[in-house]
């Protein structure tokens, strides 16, 4: 696929959704079911109730294998059994283990229509009608071996999260969003959803640190079929759409991680080499130094979040009336922003083809052609002014939350920004001139925003008004100057650093 062959939506989107080996739920579903088949089987000669379930998995009907084996709790219980039993990893709870897999056994009869953790959640609720739709989590279970089993995989997670029983209004947005997903990319909604077995509505204890962000939606490495949403993500259909999309994205990313030859014989995410995303900066302890691995699924998320927000762009105004406005979403900056991303990461993965196996190589071509092939407007490869800016405009809104939430803030605060702000103005007017634009008049910012977190927000949002035209529109690229002003951004960029890593300290110390 070329450039010159732009294809049309609908084209990317069975690309995405049902091309093989990487695209194809049914395909991927049954290699998973394969791969579990082959390790019950060699726990047979440890755990007794492990024959029976083997054989009742092979004589159960699609259907069932889909709710048994694809329950998190269930093939949780595989992995760490097999673990303790044949890699002699030593497991507390290796008992539990045993007891998940002959609870499970019931659940293939073909009179059972429930999912083995679904069983015990009195509460929970479908996603929707269709066969590939997975459960919203009540928000408490009954007390059992899938339960526990359920509960120790959320523990892990970290972060404290509670699982908390959805309000209505939670529960309409989930499905609402699910309705909306399916009518903007009904193949890839299929496609991905069909991965999400089990979605959890998620409180945290403490509000995030500042400059850290807040927790909005995750899945966990290791963790099959869970989805974890934060209540904020939840407020209007289309960001439950995104976050569901994005997330089952990630599933679907494990369970191919699972099944294909992704990495190099060995490889293993601690010791890999890292990437540093341009939309982050980079942090001390390395929060935002990404594996290879993690690299590599966030491209396939960024792949389909382009697609969506482009699906987005040209049926809004047709779905609006049935879901609600976008409010301040625009979809074609969050498009040119995921297709950036997964550009530069793809671009990035390649220098470290090495971590590569066979399937993993072909992985990244195949989402490389197929970024390329609808993509209207690509960058100049090794360009990153325009990430650079999303990181630039992200942080502002941190930071004016932050300093927003204090009424008096001390001298310091007011003189950092001073600091940033200043600063900040000069370089972007260099920038202006390196591209032989005439800087507009610098905006009066001490004087009509005498409060911190105004004159921080006015003022890169001006910078990002003037910069960000010059470095996404079409054209943009062939501008005399443009190398010597994408450097500049850089320059401004890495020049607030060590600015902003202090004003975000005073923030967390007061």
């Amino acid at each position: 696929m070329h450039r010159d062959n732009l294809r049309t939506l609908e084209d990317i989107e069975e690309v995405l959704a049902e091309s093989r080996p990487f695209g194809d739920c049914d395909y991927i579903h049954r290699c998973s079911w394969r791969s579990l088949e082959r390790r019950i089987e060699m726990l047979r000669e440890h755990i007794p109730s492990a024959a029976a379930l083997l054989d009742a998995v092979r004589g159960a009907s699609l259907e069932r294998r889909y709710r048994v084996l694809g329950d998190p709790a269930v093939r949780s219980a595989v992995h760490g059994a097999l673990c303790h039993y044949k890699l002699d990893i030593a497991d507390p709870r290796a008992d539990e283990l045993v007891a998940v897999l002959s609870d499970a056994l019931p659940f293939l009869s073909p009179q059972r229509v429930d999912t083995p953790l679904g069983s015990g959640d009195r509460g929970a609720r479908r996603l929707g009608d269709a066969h590939h739709h997975g459960w919203i989590h009540g928000g408490e279970l009954v007390d059992s071996s899938i339960s526990r089993t359920f509960a120790a995989l959320c523990e892990r997670v970290g972060m404290e999260l509670m699982p908390k029983e959805p309000t209505e209004r939670e529960q309409v947005a989930l499905r609402d969003g699910v309705r909306l997903l399916e009518s903007l990319l009904p193949r890839l909604a299929h496609s991905a959803l069909a991965h999400a077995h089990w979605v959890v509505v998620a409180d945290t204890p403490a509000p995030a640190a500042p400059g850290t962000g807040a927790f909005a939606s995750l899945t966990a490495p290791g963790i099959f079929g869970v989805i974890i949403l934060a209540p904020r993500s939840l407020k209007t259909a289309w960001s439950a759409a995104e976050h569901l999309l994005h997330e089952s994205m990630h599933l679907k990313f494990m369970d191919i991680e699972q099944t294909h030859s992704i990495w190099r014989e060995g490889y293993r995410a601690a010791s890999s080499p890292v990437i540093r995303p341009a939309w982050h900066r980079a942090e001390p302890d390395g929060s935002f130094d990404w594996p290879v691995s993690r690299s590599l699924t966030a491209m396939h998320v960024y792949a389909a979040l382009a697609l969506f927000f482009r699906a987005v762009e040209e049926r809004a105004a047709e779905l609006e009336a049935a879901f609600g406005p976008l409010g301040g979403l625009d979809p074609a900056l969050e498009a040119r922003r995921a297709f950036d991303r997964a550009r530069f990461l793809g671009r990035e993965i390649e220098g470290h083809g090495g971590e590569l196996g066979a399937a993993g190589r072909k992985f990244v071509a195949w989402l490389r052609q197929t970024l390329e092939a609808f993509d209207p407007c690509p960058p100049p490869e090794g360009s990153d002014a325009h990430l650079l800016l999303d990181l630039y405009e992200r942080e502002a809104a941190r930071l004016r939350n932050e300093l927003a939430a204090r009424e008096a803030p001390p001298p310091a605060i007011a003189r950092l920004v001073d600091a940033i702000t200043t600063r900040e103005l000069a370089k972007a007017r260099e920038v202006l001139a390196a591209l032989g634009d005439e800087p507009p008049v610098q905006p009066r910012l001490p004087e009509e925003n005498p409060l911190p977190a105004a004159r921080l927000w006015s003022t890169r949002a001006w910078v990002t008004a003037q910069l960000r035209p010059a470095f996404t529109g079409p054209g943009a690229p062939a501008r005399a100057g443009w190398g010597k002003a994408a450097a500049l951004v850089r320059e401004l960029l890495d020049g607030s650093g060590d600015d902003v890593r202090a004003l975000f300290a005073e923030l967390a110390a007061r």
